[in-house]
């Protein structure tokens, strides 16, 4: 099998989206928006990130 870079979506890339939805959440003084994006951006990569660990 490949040892290299596998294909798919890095674990951290959904954090980063969740990152810049709340940079404009917060702009914007949508707190709760801004929370939302962090938490939900945290916890799909925590996912992808498992999901890629059983591979």
């Amino acid at each position: 099998m490949n040892q290299g870079k596998q294909g798919g979506m890095a674990p951290a890339f959904p954090l980063l989206i969740g990152v810049v939805v709340a940079a404009v959440a917060f702009s914007q003084d949508n707190w709760g928006g801004a929370v939302l994006g962090l938490v939900a951006g945290a916890v799909i990569s925590l996912a992808v990130s498992a999901r890629r660990r059983k591979r």
